[in-house]
């Protein structure tokens, strides 16, 4: 068996998180020659390498993110032995690894995990957000415990995991007082030629909406497409055109932004998805997360 230099680890792991050399060396009292030569090493010993240079500055590879998810847990597990080991532990607790795509709004991603947070013996929360492929791969090589979706996963995949299903929620369509009293009335074909914030395209939102939109024969100007709904509904609020909004976060938008509803978009929902590794749901945080989002989203056990 080969052993790693943990030593080596530790100063990767400093400069990953210091994001820079030089910050690294200041915290380390080494020099940045010094540093260099042990990332080197490390590397050589992972065959990988773990940092590119962009403009001045270093970046991590995905290769270095991976290395720098197993550092977390390393360097987090030794600290608690030595706690252990003076008598001065406090609780264990484990992370909770949670993957999350792009286009599940902020606020209700927060909605969905809060149970989870409340199971005794886990946390901290860590909370990734990526491409839904890129979560997948890192669920199935157990750096997540489970990725929440607006997409059940692919059939067939590479990766082998399960998707359950966790409810799903309407939508409906907001704008500013002004700009929804001129679409009110005779909605939805009143949408024709009217301005439209959307979705980034590619999201299964975005493409449900559209083929809506094609059912209706309905064609709009889109003004603006977003990965972040948040920003989206920030937009609207300001009167740059009609945006969607979630039935599960209704309440919220229409409390904070001043805007208003002109009409549901009968027949689509949004589903949201659990994926883990199990088929059965055993991890106590995950199987807390799953059953409190169904009661909340009303979705049939699966």
């Amino acid at each position: 068996m080969e052993w790693l230099n943990y030593h080596h680890l530790f100063y990767f792991w400093t400069i990953a998180r210091e994001g820079s050399l030089t910050r690294a060396a200041a915290r380390l009292h080494l020099t940045h020659s010094t540093l260099s030569t042990q990332v080197k090493a490390l590397e050589n010993f992972l065959h990988v390498e773990l940092f590119e240079r962009r403009g001045r500055g270093l970046v991590l590879t995905p290769a270095g993110t991976n290395v720098v998810a197993y550092a977390d847990d390393i360097f987090r597990l030794g600290a608690e032995m030595v706690d252990v080991a003076r008598g001065s532990a406090p609780t264990l607790r484990t992370p909770l690894r949670v993957g999350v795509v792009g286009a599940i709004p902020k606020t209700l991603a927060y909605r969905l995990l809060e149970p989870a947070l409340a199971v005794e013996g886990f946390g901290p929360l860590v909370v990734r957000q990526e491409s839904l492929e890129r979560l997948l791969e890192s669920l199935a090589a157990g750096r997540l415990h489970v990725v929440l979706s607006d997409a059940a996963p692919p059939e067939g995949g590479l990766v082998r995991v399960h998707g359950h299903a966790l409810g799903s929620s309407g939508v409906l369509l907001y704008g500013t007082p002004a700009l929804a009293r001129t679409v009110r009335k005779g909605f939805p074909a009143s949408l024709q030629d009217a301005p439209l914030l959307l979705p980034a395209a590619g999201t299964s939102l975005r493409r449900q909406v559209e083929r809506w939109l094609t059912e209706h024969g309905l064609r709009v100007q889109v003004e603006g497409e977003f990965d972040d709904a948040g920003l989206m509904r920030t937009f609207g609020a300001q009167g740059r055109g009609l945006f969607l909004v979630r039935e599960a976060l209704r309440a919220e938008v229409e409390d904070s932004l001043g805007v208003e509803m002109v009409g549901r978009l009968e027949g689509l929902h949004e589903h949201y998805y659990g994926i883990s590794v199990e088929r059965r749901v055993r991890h106590p945080a995950v199987s807390a997360l799953v059953e409190a989002a169904r009661l909340r989203l009303a979705a049939p056990e699966a």
